[in-house]
């Protein structure tokens, strides 16, 4: 409270109106005449910018103290672990800054619970996060709806991320055509030996599924054979398949694949 008053003193200070006095010390016969109309006016004038400013900072001091959750690519004061890449896991709360689903994320601020002082960290210091009962890994997305076609966002493991073959959901909130809010979940495929995820509904996969998948995982036959043979539960029965089967097959995938030695 004290720092409110006193930088609600220093901006009511600052900003008082000189005009007025300028005035009065230019034309001294005007004096007496213009007193009157001076004080009124700079008490007016003192007292509306005063309330301006006291709102101006009561907002930044509740922003800035106040927790909130948007989505996982954009949230502050929310308890998580960070997990660095040098190998150090630390406890605490987390901000993370988006301008929207399709940017990057360009770094993170934490605060250990130990600490008052929140420390910014960049993706490549960031191995992941656990929040709210997930893992969530940085990863760069390939995806034409992004930003310069790739971005930095965190995505939440759905299989072993040390697996050759990862899957990853994303889930943000957007306002349909008829402008009622929506949850949108996208899933996302790392193949082995890549440094990118890709949207499992891009082209990279899409359509031809059964022949382009194959190819990529052509070095585990048997997981190869079936998706090229159209098995059950490891095929696309046709490309705008529901987003739960599409899961689940690419589950199917992922699982055996990684079980291939």
């Amino acid at each position: 409270m004290k720092i409110f008053q006193s930088l609600y003193y220093f901006f009511g200070q600052l900003i008082r109106p000189p005009f007025p006095l300028f005035f009065a010390k230019a034309f001294p016969k005007q004096k007496n005449e213009l007193h009157s109309g001076r004080v009124a006016s700079d008490s007016t004038f003192q007292s509306v910018w005063k309330l301006a400013i006291a709102i101006i900072l009561t907002l930044f001091i509740s922003c800035n103290s106040s927790s909130f959750y948007h989505n996982v690519n954009d949230m502050g004061g929310q308890p998580a672990t960070l997990y660095l890449n040098n190998g150090k896991v630390l406890n605490g709360k987390l901000e993370i800054r988006s301008f929207d689903e399709f940017s990057s994320v360009q770094k993170i601020t934490f605060k250990e619970n130990s600490s008052n002082t929140y420390q910014w960290f960049y993706p490549q210091d960031i191995a992941g996060i656990y929040f709210n009962g997930a893992k969530y890994s940085l990863e760069l997305v390939q995806a034409m709806d992004m930003w310069n076609k790739r971005a930095y966002k965190f995505l939440k493991n759905i299989t072993q991320n040390d697996g050759n073959l990862q899957l990853f959901e994303d889930e943000y909130t957007q306002k349909n055509s008829f402008g009622d809010i929506e949850r949108i979940t996208k899933l996302y495929i790392k193949l082995a030996r890549s440094n990118e995820v890709f949207d499992a509904q891009s082209d990279r996969f899409v359509p031809n599924f059964n022949e382009k998948v194959s190819r990529f995982l052509s070095d585990c036959p048997s997981v190869s054979q079936k998706i090229l043979n159209k098995e059950k539960d490891f095929s696309y029965a046709f490309v705008n398949q529901g987003e739960t089967q599409r899961k689940q097959v690419w589950m199917n995938i992922a699982f055996e694949y990684n079980l291939c030695k």
